[in-house]
């Protein structure tokens, strides 16, 4: 399992990597490169949260755990909450990531760590689909901006943030992750993305498992990345293995629809990183189709 040194980089790399979108929806902020790259790390943390069972892991519920931590530490920031729930009737209203004072100003800052591949139109945020398709950048950014980032207006969040003494000014959009463009299109840097993404955004590319095969070869090692490795680049955290290993481990029946593979050096220094996908993957794509099209959801955003 990842170590203190690994921790602290994925907490560097939570705050300042490159965010994915900041031309979003005008009633929020949606910080830029330079609003993050400014945000000050916490040198020789020794308690960060660590992983303990990677069979329960949660890749968000780790990213909020990081910034939290961090949020704790820092002396420019004041956490007044965390996961803090809205119960209304019986039922979840919502949830607010955090609550943060700054400058004498609260904002409710909503936190997510995505990771999306183009498959159709790039252009279309509905055309960037995660490892499990049903997920995609067009619904998770229409219900952050819907729902999520909203919650401080709602009626019952208002009366809990009233009774916590707790005036929310804004909303804020705390979002990392990385999009993965199709490897001939990666290795031209013809890079096509919706306008609400970063241009600047962290990149990776992605192939069918035949491509893979048939595109890379032994001058390099290769590492299957669990979720736990797939912040921050990797340094030697994981020992590669051989074309011909790392073939024959695409090739098991038990391999995922999308796996994440970094391609290392030969000091195991990561040098790119994408997703391998199976038939399975693009068969899932199709259901989504079928389903946002039974749904009626939009295809693009407003």
């Amino acid at each position: 399992m990842p170590n203190q040194n690994r921790q602290q980089r994925d907490l560097s790399w939570c705050l300042q990597s490159a965010p994915l979108v900041t031309t979003g929806a005008l009633d929020f902020t949606w910080p830029d490169d330079n609003w993050f790259n400014a945000l000050s790390n916490i040198a020789n943390a020794t308690e960060l949260p660590t992983p303990r069972h990677s069979h329960r892991f949660r890749l968000g519920q780790h990213f909020e755990r990081l910034l939290e931590y961090w949020l704790k530490q820092h002396r420019d920031f004041d956490l007044l909450a965390a996961n803090l729930q809205v119960n209304a009737r019986k039922r979840t209203i919502g949830e607010f990531d955090f609550l943060v004072t700054h400058d004498g100003v609260t904002q409710h800052w909503e936190a997510a760590v995505k990771f999306y591949l183009a498959k159709g139109d790039p252009t279309n945020t509905y055309r960037w689909y995660g490892p499990n398709p049903a997920d995609c950048l067009g619904s998770k950014y229409a219900h952050l901006v819907d729902h999520q980032l909203r919650l401080a207006s709602d009626p019952d969040a208002l009366q809990l943030l009233n009774d916590m003494n707790i005036e929310v000014s804004s909303a804020l959009c705390f979002m990392k992750g990385r999009l993965f463009h199709p490897y001939d299109e990666f290795i031209r840097n013809n890079f096509q993305y919706p306008h609400e993404v970063n241009p600047g955004h962290e990149k990776g590319w992605w192939l069918p498992t035949d491509r893979f095969t048939s595109t890379f070869d032994d001058t390099h090692n290769y590492a299957l990345l669990e979720k736990t490795y797939w912040l921050a680049p990797l340094e030697q955290d994981i020992q590669g293995e051989s074309i011909e290993e790392f073939n024959r481990r695409l090739a098991s029946t038990e391999v995922q629809p999308a796996s994440l593979v970094a391609v290392l050096d030969d000091n195991g220094i990561e040098t790119s990183r994408g997703f391998v996908v199976t038939d399975r993957w693009f068969d899932l794509i199709e259901e989504a189709k079928t389903n946002e099209a039974r749904e009626g959801s939009p295809r693009h955003l407003p």
